[in-house]
């Protein structure tokens, strides 16, 4: 850095001119910077624009994204959308739709939102046209990403080496560019998934941690970088969670290594680093907590967290795709499509060599050969870096290491796997939660760049030497000389001012040094042209959005996808579409369902159907009658307007092979005004044919065409008889039903009424009953709350009319409580007369063909408790239901076996809990002294009596001959200890409900 600072003496003499002189320096120097920054910046721009081509030339039409696979590029364009249409349009939480996984509606609280993308695309959006805000938004996080690694990277060059500034800015610029520019960035923008693609914010965040915790600073200045760290990891978290979590485990590493190296007074820098760790976290969870609090409840309160393994395996990089180069490269690369189809193909025969998702993670060679350089000439002082790369690194391979596709390998004979650190993960709350272990490459990539960075700078610097060798000293590396206050100012200024621009020039080998270093990595990482997808939305949907009526669209392919399951060929371009006629639609694409989400659209037969012929699946005959036979009421119930049946994508897989069945399934089976009202582009989009309907409504709840109509909240069987009715049970606090009308009258009164029995047990508290009215527009009704007797009673409320529509309205009825009929009625798991429980229901059965003994956990899992030998199986338990031992004895082998079997039984510890079932003929060999080790457990048996017999029994060791609880057949054996075996939740039987206006 230029000295500015005045001498000794023209400070004593408080020479002006020398004052002046100073300032006319300082301001120079500052003007240097800024062009300095803004060349910069102009740097990342052009590659930017160059290295997503042909993006630049289609910023109004196209995204980057593909169209063969999942369209999530279009799910980004919807939040953009969406956040502005539920705050400002409707003034409704943005974490939940009703538009999307209609009739049901959607949270979107776990929903990968990109709340940061959504928010810096409002002004384009409102100003020109969504697609164009999405790309900018995306351009800007590019430029943005390379200039946070290039501040980072020229800071802490200059921390470690004062000069030259100028090789400091060059390695700097080199290792932004390759963060900016890698091809896991591009990889990500291909596959639609801009979340991973804006990444901004994770080395702004890393330089500011740096600061916070750099105790040489002033404390004030580590404040300041403590807030900026703070807002920039909320940024983080704002624009994926998952991202914020890597960013915490970051910091952890930053922590480790910062804290090993310090030497002193621990307490007063341990009290630092907590301070500015507290501003970090204060400051994220102030910007962040709107959304995370809502996030965190979530995970709290039901399971998201992956089935088994979920996708981590698929989504792990292959070990050989850290040198291979991505799909993307114009001359390594091949066909993206063609690589989607073989990943799709893979998975479903999940055999066979090759990568077994596309390669998101490849490294470089020349990027890696320099970070390997800056980490063995700097290894001291770049440990945070070098830890960054490697932990992540491994993160990013996932659970076992795949090596060309395969993660099971033959060790002489032995089927094995390699674990890797990524399993840790697997198993912490809500880290868990994360599917993609290559999505850990965003910080892998970080460490990858600084450490190259570092790389560069030691070529620079040896460069230098060997140029300068025997050589003067070049003017920037000479130490400065004092002037005089009668030297002009003009050409001191004037020379810091041009400072960046001379040393360009004197540089220009070094800068040539660096750009080829610089075009190496870039090549090597190349992904042009970008993969587009076409953002126009077809004219059709302008006939639509003219229509005033609160109708729904039904299009096809129709799906709904979560992150673990697909039901139906799901095509969120169709959600996208909806930012223009902005009416509910059935399907849609979320992050996380619950599970009843799914299940609603599986039971109903129509989407059986449709979803089977999609799929290219046979159609059940009675199937296809019941869709048939309910197509009509269903359109009625979702008060369906439009049915728009879309064309096959080439090569987009299955609906490319089935599209005909489906149309013609569709058309043979809706009420549809024929002719279609527009055919432009291969679409054909209908009228549906709606009856007049009526203002009142009558919904039999104990049947199974009933189901369409049942929201969350009720018993998932279509036929129940609970009371001797044909009812259905409510087992939630909220039970939601759908209600169909049509010709509603405002200003009139209707009645609500409803056929009810609560559930009652005996000490039970009174049920009550509350009904609660809303719809799509905004309207809310709730009605008074009413005390249920024991028994069938019909309640009713008077419902103004002004708060129905014609329309699909949601009718929820909430209940004070539930309860679990096997907590509250009669029953217990006493062990005969033993005076000791059962920790865990337990089924046991002795049969001639064999025997089991299983035993259920409170969720009702099953665990199978047996050892599983022919003869007398025995388990003994620990009072917490914990199986200690489980022991086979073949007693229909020979004699041996039933002594084994009676010193077993000696050997059980007084009082412990003992599990016996017999399995085929184990009378043949039993002996006395076997039979008295039964009778010790409790069993009033004799070894006659037990001859030829089958036996069951669960006892305490210890207990009374006569006192265990046992069952002896000569057909089977079954013996069950239990509490009642329905565990659903409760709150009241529902005969029927009625809609009816005034007579």
């Amino acid at each position: 850095m230029t000295n500015h600072a005045l001498t000794t003496q023209e400070n004593a003499l408080g020479d002006s001119s020398g004052n002046a002189l100073g300032g006319s320096l300082h301001k120079a120097q500052e003007r240097a910077r800024w062009r300095g920054r803004l060349l910069v910046l102009l740097g990342y721009t052009l590659l930017t624009l160059g290295l997503t081509w042909p993006l630049v030339t289609h910023l109004t039409t196209h995204t980057p994204g593909i169209a063969q696979w999942a369209f999530d590029e279009s799910t980004f364009l919807w939040n953009i959308w969406y956040l502005k249409a539920s705050l400002v349009d409707h003034l409704q939480s943005p974490l939940h739709s009703e538009l999307i996984w209609y009739p049901l509606g959607i949270d979107l609280v776990l929903y990968t939102y990109n709340f940061f993308h959504a928010l810096i695309a409002q002004p384009l959006m409102l100003a020109f046209n969504l697609p164009l805000a999405s790309n900018v938004a995306l351009l800007l996080s590019t430029i943005l990403s390379g200039y946070g690694v290039f501040l980072l990277v020229r800071t802490l060059l200059t921390r470690l080496k004062p000069h030259p500034q100028n090789a400091h800015q060059l390695a700097a610029f080199s290792a932004g560019a390759l963060y900016a520019f890698a091809s896991n960035r591009a990889i990500y923008a291909a596959l639609g998934h801009y979340d991973m693609v804006t990444t901004q914010w994770i080395p702004f965040y890393a330089l500011m941690l740096l600061r916070a915790l750099d105790l040489t600073l002033p404390a004030a200045r580590r404040r300041r970088a403590a807030l900026l760290a703070g807002i920039f990891f909320a940024f983080t978290g704002l624009a994926e969670m998952i991202t914020a979590l890597f960013l915490g485990i970051f910091t952890l590493i930053v922590l480790a290594v910062v804290l090993g190296r310090r030497q002193g007074v621990w307490r007063q820098q341990l009290t630092a680093t907590l301070v500015s760790l507290l501003v970090i976290g204060v400051t994220a969870a102030i910007l962040w907590g709107p959304v995370l609090a809502p996030i965190l409840t979530q995970f709290l309160t039901n399971d998201f967290s992956l089935k088994g393994w979920g996708e981590a395996i698929p989504l792990s990089v292959d070990l050989l795709g850290w040198f291979t180069p991505t799909v993307l490269h114009p001359l390594w690369g091949g066909d993206l499509v063609r690589e989607l189809r073989r990943v799709q193909e893979l998975a479903m025969a999940d055999n066979g060599a090759g990568f077994r998702d596309l390669n998101t993670v490849f490294l470089g060679w020349v990027s890696l050969g320099l970070a390997l350089l800056g980490a063995v000439r700097y290894r001291r002082t770049v440990r945070i870096w070098l830890w960054t790369a490697l932990i992540f690194g491994l993160f990013t391979l996932g659970p076992f290491l795949q090596i060309n596709g395969r993660y099971r390998f033959d060790l002489d004979g032995i089927e094995a796997t390699i674990p890797l650190p990524f399993a840790i993960l697997h198993y912490l709350p809500i880290i868990k939660a994360n599917r993609a272990p290559n999505r850990n490459s965003v910080l892998l990539m970080l460490g990858l760049a600084v450490l190259a960075g570092y790389g560069v700078d030691w070529l620079l610097e040896q460069f230098a030497a060997w140029r300068n060798r025997g050589r003067p000293m070049p003017p920037w590396r000479a130490a400065p000389t004092k002037q005089t206050p009668n030297q002009p100012m003009a050409p001191r200024a004037r020379k810091a001012n041009n400072q960046l621009t001379n040393h360009l020039i004197t540089q220009s080998p070094p800068l040539i040094l660096t750009a080829v270093l610089t075009a190496a990595m870039l090549f090597e990482h190349l992904a042009i042209p970008a993969p587009l997808t076409d953002a126009r939305i077809p004219a059709v949907y302008n006939e639509i959005v003219a229509d005033p009526r609160p109708v729904s669209v039904l299009q096809t392919p129709l799906g709904w996808r979560d992150s673990f399951e697909v039901l139906g060929p799901e095509r969120t371009q169709l959600q996208y579409y909806q930012t223009l006629h902005g009416k509910p639609m059935l399907g849609g694409n979320i992050s996380r369902a619950p599970a009843f989400k799914l299940d609603y659209f599986r039971r109903i037969p129509f989407f059986q159907a449709l979803v089977d012929l999609q799929f290219g699946r046979t159609v059940a005959p009675e199937t296809l009658a019941a869709a048939q036979a309910q197509a009509t009421d269903l359109m009625y119930l979702y008060n369906t307007g439009y049915v728009l049946l879309y064309p096959p994508i080439p090569e987009r897989y299955p609906y490319a092979d089935t599209w005909q069945a489906t149309w013609d399934f569709v058309k043979a089976t809706l009420p549809l005004e024929q002719p279609p009202f527009w055919t432009g582009d291969g679409i054909e989009a209908y009228r549906v044919v709606q009856p007049t309907g009526a203002d009142h409504f009558t919904l039999d709840l104990g049947v199974a065409d009933a189901l369409p109509y049942r929201g969350e909240g009720w018993d998932e069987s279509a036929e129940d008889t609970p009371y001797g009715m044909s009812a259905t049970w409510a087992t939630a606090t909220t039970s939601r039903l759908f209600v169909p009308l049509r010709q509603v009258n405002p200003t009139a009164t209707y009645t609500l009424r409803l056929q009810v029995h609560p559930f009652a047990y005996p000490g039970g508290p009174p049920q009550r009953v509350q009904a609660t009215i809303t719809n799509g527009q905004g309207n809310e009704w709730q009605g008074e709350s009413y005390t249920l007797t024991d028994g069938w009673q019909e309640v009713s409320w008077a419902v103004p009319g002004r708060v129905l529509v014609d329309s699909l309205n949601h009718v929820d009825l909430q209940w004070a409580w539930t309860a679990r009929p096997r907590m509250v009625l009669g029953g217990d798991r006493q062990i005969g007369s033993t005076g000791k429980e059962l920790p865990l229901d337990a089924d046991l059965n002795g049969f001639a063909e064999g025997g089991f003994m299983a035993l259920f956990t409170e969720a009702g899992d099953q665990l199978d408790a047996s050892a599983g030998r022919r003869g007398v199986n025995v388990t003994v338990l620990a009072d917490d239901g914990a199986v200690l031992e489980k022991v086979g004895f073949d007693t229909a082998a020979n004699g041996y076996e039933s002594e084994a079997l009676a010193q077993f039984l000696a050997t059980v510890a007084p009082g412990r809990i003992v599990l016996v079932v017999s399995s085929g003929d184990a009378t043949a060999y039993l002996s006395t002294a076997a039979v008295d080790g039964l009778r010790r457990l409790g069993a009033d048996v004799t070894l006659d009596q037990l001859q030829g017999q089958h036996f069951a029994l669960v006892g305490v060791q210890g207990a009374a001959p006569g006192s265990a609880a046992v069952e002896v057949n000569p057909d089977v054996a079954f013996l069950r200890i239990s509490l009642p075996q329905d565990r659903r939740t409760l709150a009241a039987a529902v005969d029927w409900v009625r809609i009816e206006g005034e007579p």
